[in-house]
């Protein structure tokens, strides 16, 4: 049993104790006392506590009249606890009670004087704020900032047990948090894929450049001549820069589409790259084509490569993309014609795979291609084209044909382009000419108060068939050649009225990839509905699953099995038809 004197004398001298001040004796007598009285253990320890955190807060020094007045304090509480026990008979019989926080504060502060009680409050809460700012110092020291927003959320790995299907319900992807779903594919053996891909959409460099310096040499506008349009970006130059890496990705975000339209591109190039012959070409005839047309479906296979930034000299695809340009230039004859041997419709092949060449050689800057190139657009401007010296005029599937239609002539006018804003050496005479051809089909002139005048053309003079895809044909020419979109609205909506926007039940891949280009030029209304057909459409249809896996079925005008160029052709003009987001920039708006 523990006498309530000893308790008190615990009351009286625990602050000298706490501060190692009372002599070695009475020190080891109260230590003793200490070993079995819990209750004067939490005095003690309470003034040690209450010594460090003042401490801390006001400094060294400070707490020597706070000393006296815990002393003073302690007396006058021993005072009143010990009449307490004169009253109480079992006071002396019964163990010190270890006091909870109120009982502390009550006996320490319940004398103390206002002052001193506010001073006490006060120093207390500049210590928690001191301690509060040095703990958020130290959380943003050693918190990272990442400013790149591709990199905030890595992209969850694949389930190989689960077959690919990203078309339901297409969403918008956001820019910080960039997921391109991965198709499941099965790979072809005999064709190389380089598997090396750093940057985004699989690209080993940020973007693929084409010539920044190779600006067009004719007017900027006006009619009858062709604008300075960088179609593969720059502006007036030929750089193709903005179709890989982040480039891709920020305009196929700004201008409508997302991470479902770039997942089926890459499921497309994918299905394009495992299909591609050992020797480099396309098949036409193995899948589904009417005839032999490899020339021009090796074409449009590298074009869609190409549109996504995959080069000879970077991408992922880039050793499908180097095999396919030397089989095309393995093709060519002297004078630039591809292919070597006779083939029917030569000027779609001669025409897609000039373009192939002259893209390929703006990007990727090899010399072997950019001569094949040259030769290439100097065949369809020198050999091809209708007419003579300055009085050039439209193409045919023959060279120097008498009759031209806006069919191939449109393919022709495309290459040029490509060829012109890639560097190469193009005659102006021969946009001239191609401008004096459209002249001759177009059906008639704009009316006033007519909301779709204008701008309405026939495959040839005089012969008016498929309307809605000669029409987009003639006005996509007209704007490559530099005519302003407000001249061309009436046609837009007239070749719009008559075929209507991309929709299953009524498939036409050639016409929905010159109607995709040409509304992506226009711009406003008639791109907004446009695009949301055209990739809902195409989303909800691409072949998920098997060996097709990426592709779309042969079907629609000029690529079925009756007369067209078969599932390469589907999947290339569909695959561009989803690039178009970055492909060739907006030539009338930012």
């Amino acid at each position: 049993m523990i006498a309530t004197g000893e308790c008190l004398e615990v009351t009286n001298r625990g602050w000298d104790y706490a501060h190692r001040k009372l002599p070695a004796p009475e020190s080891l007598a109260l230590e003793q006392h200490l070993r079995t009285c819990a209750g004067c253990r939490k005095k003690v320890e309470g003034f040690a506590a209450a010594e460090g955190l003042l401490a801390g807060a006001l400094g060294d020094g400070a707490l020597d009249p706070l000393a006296e007045f815990a002393k003073e304090t302690g007396r006058r509480l021993a005072v009143r606890k010990a009449k307490s026990a004169a009253e109480d008979d079992e006071a002396a019989a019964v163990s010190c009670p270890a006091p909870g926080l109120a009982d502390f504060l009550q006996e320490h502060l319940g004398a103390a004087p206002w002052w001193c009680i506010s001073g006490m409050f006060h120093a207390l809460l500049l210590l928690l704020l001191t301690l509060i700012g040095y703990a958020l110092m130290a959380s943003s020291e050693s918190t990272v900032i990442l400013t790149d927003l591709a990199k905030l959320k890595e992209p969850e790995k694949p389930d190989p047990e689960v077959k690919r299907d990203i078309f339901k319900k297409p969403v918008e992807f956001e820019a910080s948090e960039p997921q391109v779903e991965v198709s499941q594919v099965v790979v072809h053996e005999e064709v190389e894929v380089a598997d090396h891909a750093e940057t985004a959409n699989d690209m080993d460099f940020n973007s693929a450049r084409g010539e920044n310096d190779a600006i067009s040499d004719v007017p900027l506008a006006g009619s009858g001549v062709i604008a300075a349009l960088g179609l593969g970006g720059g502006g007036g130059g030929g750089s193709f820069g903005q179709r890989g890496g982040g480039g891709r990705r920020r305009l196929a975000t700004k201008n409508g589409g997302g991470a479902k339209t770039e997942s089926a591109v890459d499921a497309a190039l994918e299905w394009l790259a495992r299909n591609q012959e050992p020797d480099g070409r396309w098949d036409g005839v193995k899948h589904g084509a009417s005839g032999p047309c490899d020339p021009a479906v090796t074409g449009l296979a590298l074009l869609a490569f190409l549109g996504a930034g995959h080069t000879e000299k970077v991408g992922k695809y880039k050793e499908n993309v180097k095999k396919g340009i030397a089989w095309l230039i393995s093709q060519q004859r002297e004078d630039g014609r591809i292919p070597k041997t006779e083939i029917g419709h030569l000027g779609y092949n001669c025409a897609i795979a000039g373009m192939a060449l002259a893209e390929a050689a703006a990007m990727g800057r090899v010399p072997e291609t950019k001569a094949a190139a040259q030769k290439a657009s100097d065949y369809s401007v020198d050999v091809h084209q209708n007419g003579e010296g300055s009085e050039k005029f439209g193409w045919r599937y023959a060279a120097k044909s008498k009759t031209q239609d806006i069919s191939v002539s449109g393919w022709f006018i495309m290459q040029l382009k490509s060829a012109k804003v890639g560097g190469l050496q193009v005659d102006p005479a021969a946009f001239e000419g191609g401008m004096k051809f459209l002249d001759t089909v177009e059906v008639e002139k704009a009316k006033p108060g007519d909301p779709y005048s204008g701008h309405r053309y026939a495959y040839t003079p005089g012969q008016v068939k498929d309307p809605a895809c000669n029409g987009a044909i003639g006005c996509l020419g007209r704007q490559f050649l530099g005519v302003k979109p407000e001249e061309l609205q009436g046609g837009v909506e007239y070749f719009l009225s008559k075929g209507g926007v991309p929709d299953w039940k009524r498939p036409h891949f050639y016409y929905w990839y010159y109607a995709t280009l040409c509304c992506f030029q226009q711009g406003g209304d008639v791109w907004t509905r446009w695009n949301e057909a055209m990739k809902k459409t195409l989303l909800e249809n691409q072949c998920k699953g098997g060996a097709n896996d990426g592709s779309w079925e042969p079907i629609g005008p000029w690529v079925h099995q009756k007369r067209g160029g078969g599932r390469v052709m589907s999947t290339a003009l569909g695959c561009m038809c989803l690039e178009v987001y970055y492909r060739y920039l907006p030539m009338y708006r930012e």
